[in-house]
C-alpha cells in the first residue's frame, strides 16, 4: 500500500477511534480549542502590529527623527533643525515633516470635526504611497501663501462625499477656509500613527515661526539611503547635532538627535504587553495539551491488551505509533478549528476595550494567520501525542494477552509520566493566577487613585474654533458667550474650559524663568506643562484653591498678566517660600505673577505623579481649541442636547465632538491596563479550569487502577477515612510540588509584570499565598471527589473486578 493510501487509512480508523469515544473526543477537543484558540487570537494581533510589513515602500528604510534632551528625550523638531538637517546629512534619501491637529469641515449640513495631518509636500514621496484617485503634493504646495489643497483618506471620502469619483477638483470648507480636494488615497493606506486621519494638508509654515529654534512642534519621519546601516545615521545625525549646538548655542545647546526605526516607535508602548499575553495564551496551550495527553495516556491503558493483539498479529511498533500519532494530530485539527471559531468571535471585543493600537484595523485571519494556526495544531499534536504512542506500543504481550493481566504495573511509567503532567499543569496554572491577580490589584489600585478632581456628573465636549473667523478676541466673542448660555442651563452647577483635558496625554511645555534667580545652564532649562483656562474651570472638576486666588472672570486688558500654579510647581521651585506674588518672565518684554497655588490633579496618566503645571488666563491668550467642562446637579447626558443649542445659539456651524463624561475620561486613560488584565485574567481562569480536570482525571485514573488494591485492604478491615486518606495524599502530594514549583516561576513573573504595568509589585506574597491557597482547595476537591468514589467500593465487587 502506497503512502497516501496508508494515511487514508490510518485516518479513517483514527475518526472511527474517535467517534466511539464521542465524551473523550469532546473534552479533548474543547481543551485543545481553548488552548489554541488563545493562541491564534493573540497571535493575530501581533501579525498585524509586530510582524506584517508596513503598508509602505521599503519600511525597513522609514525612520522616527527626534530632538532629545534629557528632559524629553522623544522631543519635537524646530523648522530650523530640520532645515539644517536636509542641508548636511548624507544618510538620508528624504526627511519629511507633520504635525497633527483638527480642522472643521463646514459649509455641510452636518458639521464636523476632522482629523488632520499637516505635512510637508515630500512626505507621501518618502512613505512611498500614491494615491487612489488624483494626486498627492506638489513641491511648493508647502509654501507659506500657496493654495490650498487637500488629500483625503478613503473612509473620508465614502462617509461624507459617498465615493464621489468626481471629488478631484471640487472645493472644500476647512475650519473657514476654502481648500481643493487633489487626492483620495487608498483604503489600505494607514499614516504612521495609532489613531486613523481623515484628511492631509500641506503643511506651510509662517516665516516668523519657522526661523525660531525654540518653537519644536514638528514631527519628522525620514528615509534611510539604501545600504546605510541605522548606527550610521545615529552617528553622524549625532556629528550634526554637536555642529548645531556649537553654532546655535541658545536655540541648540544640549539637544541631540534620536533616530529610531518606524516599526519600533510605533510599537514599544504595545509590543510588552502583546507579548507577554502570547506567553500567557502559550501556557494556556501546554496545560491543554497536558490534559490531553494525559486522556491519551489513559486510553493507553486501557488499550494494552489491543495493541498486544495487533503485535502478535505482526503489527510493527512504528507502524502503530504512527497511527496513535496521526489521531493526536486529528485531534488537534479538530481543535484548531474549533479554536478558529473562538479566536474569530474573541479577537474583536477584545481589540474593542484595547485602546490605541497601531493597526489594529488590520488585525484578521490572513494567510499568515492561518499557517500559523495549522503549524501550531500540527505541533500541538505532535507534542501531547508522541510520548502516549511511545507508551501504547511498550506493552508485555505475555501479561498484557490475559484477560485480566495486571495492568497496575505495567502502567507504572504512564502513572509517573501522568503525574509529571498534572505537576506542570498546577505549575503553570499558579503562574497565571498570579499574574491575573497582580494585574486585578493594579488595576484596582488605578480605580482607587486619586485624581485630585471630581469627575462625576461633569460632562465634557470639544470645541474648536477657527482662529481667524474671530480674529484674536475668540475667547470674548466665543467662548465667553457659550459659557455665559450653558451656566444659565437648568441642572448646570458650573461650566469651565480648558486646552487639553487632563488623563488625555496631551503635553504643552513652557519654559521656566523665575525672576530674581540666574537663568538656567543652555540644554538645562526648567520646563512645566501649561495649561490655558477659564476662572470656571477648577470648580467644575472641583480643583481646591491652596493659597491667593483664582483668576478674575472678566477681561484684563492692558493689565499684567497672571498665572496659577500647581502645588507640584509650589513645592518644585519655591520649596521653602511663597510662590504668591513672584514673577515669571513669559517672553523678554513680558513677566507675569502668580496669583493662585491650586490643588494638583493627575494630568498625564494615573499611574504618573502631577507634574508641575501653569495656569494661564484664556481671557488674556485667547485660544482657539478649547474643551468645555460642566459640573451637573443631574445626570450630564440628560443636558447635552440643551447644551449644543447654546453653542449653536452662538456660532450655528461650530462642530461639537468627543462627548464625553469626565469618569468615561478616566476610564479611557487605563484601557490598555484593562485589556492585560481582562485577557490575562481569562487565561488564567481557562488554566484553573483545565488544571482541576487534569488533577481530576489522573486521581480517577490512580482510583480505576489501585481498585484492587482498596479491596483487599477494605477486606483486612481498613477503615473508609484510611482508604480516603491514602488516595487523597497522593493527589495533594502532586498539587504541593507543583505549587512549589509555580512559586518560584511566579517570583520571576512578578519582577517582569512590575516593569510593564502600574502597581504591579516587583514581590507580592498576599496574591502568591492566595492563588496557592485557591489551587490548593480545587486541588483537594479534584483529589476528595475520586478518592470518595474509592471509599465508596463493595470490597467484594473490587476484588471480583481484578
Amino acid at each position: 500500500m502506497d503512502m497516501m493510501g496508508t494515511l487514508i487509512q490510518d485516518l479513517r480508523f483514527a475518526l472511527r477511534s474517535l467517534a466511539k469515544r464521542p465524551a473523550f473526543t469532546v473534552v479533548a477537543v474543547l481543551s485543545l480549542a481553548l488552548g489554541i484558540g488563545a493562541n491564534t487570537a493573540i497571535f493575530s494581533v501581533i501579525d498585524a502590529v509586530l510582524l506584517r510589513p508596513l503598508p509602505y515602500s521599503e519600511p525597513r528604510q522609514l525612520v522616527d527623527v527626534y530632538e532629545s534632551s534629557q528632559q524629553m528625550p522623544y522631543g519635537s523638531v524646530s523648522a530650523p533643525a530640520l532645515r539644517d538637517w536636509q542641508e548636511q546629512n548624507h544618510v538620508f534619501s528624504q526627511l519629511a515633516a507633520y504635525r497633527t491637529s483638527n480642522v472643521n469641515l463646514e459649509g455641510v449640513l452636518t458639521p464636523e470635526r476632522l482629523s488632520a495631518e499637516l505635512a510637508s509636500a515630500n512626505i507621501f514621496t518618502v512613505l512611498g504611497v500614491k494615491p487612489e484617485l488624483g494626486r498627492t503634493f506638489l513641491t511648493g504646495e508647502d509654501k507659506h501663501g500657496a493654495p490650498h489643497v487637500v488629500v483625503l483618506s478613503d473612509g473620508l471620502w465614502r462617509r461624507r462625499f459617498g465615493a464621489d469619483p468626481e471629488i478631484i477638483g471640487k472645493p472644500i470648507t476647512l475650519s473657514g477656509e476654502s481648500y481643493t480636494v487633489v487626492g483620495v488615497m487608498p483604503n489600505q493606506f494607514r499614516f504612521p500613527a495609532t489613531e486613523a486621519r481623515d484628511l492631509w494638508t500641506p503643511l506651510q509654515l509662517d516665516p516668523q515661526l519657522a526661523s525660531q529654534r525654540s518653537a519644536r512642534w514638528l514631527g519628522v519621519i525620514g528615509r534611510i539611503k539604501a545600504g546605510v546601516r541605522i548606527s550610521a545615521v545615529d552617528a553622524e545625525m549625532h556629528q550634526i547635532a554637536t555642529r548645531l549646538a556649537e553654532r546655535y548655542p541658545k536655540g541648540q545647546k544640549g539637544l541631540g538627535a534620536l533616530v529610531v526605526p518606524l516599526r519600533q516607535d510605533l510599537t514599544s508602548d504595545v509590543r510588552p504587553t502583546l507579548l507577554l499575553l502570547l506567553g500567557a495564551a502559550g501556557m494556556v496551550l501546554l496545560i491543554a495539551c497536558a490534559n490531553v495527553a494525559n486522556l491519551l495516556l489513559a486510553r493507553a491503558s486501557d488499550r494494552r491488551r489491543e495493541v498486544a493483539i495487533r503485535l502478535a498479529l505482526g503489527a510493527g511498533r512504528a507502524r502503530l505509533i504512527r497511527q496513535f500519532l496521526t489521531e493526536s494530530i486529528l485531534l488537534a485539527l479538530l481543535g484548531g478549528v474549533a479554536g478558529v471559531f473562538l479566536a474569530y468571535v474573541g479577537v474583536k471585543p477584545l481589540l474593542r476595550i484595547a485602546g490605541a493600537i497601531p493597526f489594529a484595523s488590520d488585525v484578521g485571519f490572513d494567510p499568515w494567520v492561518f499557517t500559523f494556526l495549522l503549524l501550531i495544531s500540527v505541533v500541538t499534536g505532535v507534542v501531547f501525542g508522541l510520548m502516549p504512542a511511545i507508551q501504547s506500543v511498550h506493552v508485555d504481550l505475555q501479561s498484557d494477552l490475559k484477560e485480566g493481566g495486571d495492568r497496575g504495573s505495567a502502567g507504572r511509567g504512564l502513572q509517573r509520566f501522568r503525574s509529571l503532567l498534572v505537576i506542570g499543569e498546577i505549575a503553570l496554572a499558579l503562574v497565571l493566577l498570579v499574574g491575573a491577580g497582580l494585574l486585578m490589584r493594579a488595576f484596582t489600585k488605578l480605580q482607587n487613585t486619586d485624581t485630585g478632581m471630581v469627575t462625576h456628573n461633569v460632562l465634557t465636549m470639544h470645541l474648536p474654533v477657527p482662529s481667524q473667523k474671530y480674529d484674536s478676541a475668540v475667547s470674548t466673542r466665543f467662548y465667553q458667550p457659550v459659557l455665559q448660555r450653558v451656566n444659565a442651563i437648568p441642572g448646570v452647577r458650573t461650566a469651565g474650559l480648558i486646552t487639553s483635558l487632563p488623563l488625555q496625554e496631551s503635553h504643552s511645555f513652557a519654559p521656566v524663568v523665575i525672576e530674581g534667580r540666574p537663568p538656567d545652564k543652555a540644554g538645562d532649562e526648567s520646563i512645566a506643562e501649561n495649561r490655558v483656562v477659564s476662572p470656571g474651570y477648577f470648580g467644575a472638576l472641583g480643583i481646591r484653591t491652596i493659597r491667593g486666588r483664582n483668576f478674575y472672570d472678566r477681561h484684563l486688558a492692558n493689565v499684567t498678566r497672571e498665572l496659577v500654579v500647581n502645588q507640584a510647581f509650589a513645592s518644585k521651585y519655591f520649596p521653602n517660600s511663597d510662590p504668591i506674588g513672584r514673577k515669571l518672565r513669559l517672553s523678554d518684554s513680558v513677566s507675569a505673577p502668580i496669583v493662585g497655588v491650586v490643588a494638583d490633579v493627575r494630568e498625564t496618566q494615573l499611574d504618573q505623579l502631577s507634574a508641575p503645571t501653569m495656569y494661564f488666563s484664556f481671557l488674556q491668550y485667547q485660544p482657539s481649541n478649547m474643551v468645555l467642562v460642566i459640573s451637573t446637579s443631574v445626570p450630564p447626558q440628560s443636558i447635552t442636547a440643551s447644551v449644543r443649542a447654546a453653542i449653536h445659539a452662538v456660532n450655528a456651524d461650530q462642530p461639537v465632538y468627543l462627548v464625553k463624561t469626565m469618569d468615561d475620561v478616566v476610564t479611557e486613560s487605563f484601557s490598555s491596563n484593562r485589556f492585560s488584565f481582562w485577557l490575562l485574567g481569562t487565561f488564567a481562569m481557562i488554566a484553573l479550569v483545565l488544571a482541576a480536570v487534569g488533577i481530576y482525571g489522573v486521581m480517577s485514573y490512580v482510583v480505576t487502577q489501585r481498585t484492587r488494591e482498596v479491596g483487599i485492604r477494605m477486606a483486612l478491615g481498613a477503615p473508609h477515612e484510611a482508604v480516603l486518606r491514602l488516595i487523597m495524599r497522593h493527589g495533594m502530594t502532586l498539587a504541593a510540588v507543583g505549587l512549589g514549583i509555580g512559586i518560584v516561576l511566579a517570583l520571576v513573573l512578578t519582577r517582569l509584570l512590575a516593569s510593564l504595568f502600574y502597581a504591579a509589585g516587583a514581590t507580592d506574597p498576599t496574591t502568591i499565598v492566595a492563588v496557592a491557597l485557591l489551587l490548593g482547595i480545587v486541588a483537594l476537591v479534584a483529589s476528595y471527589l475520586p478518592a470518595r468514589r474509592a471509599a465508596a467500593v463493595d470490597p467484594a465487587i473490587a476484588l471480583r473486578s481484578e
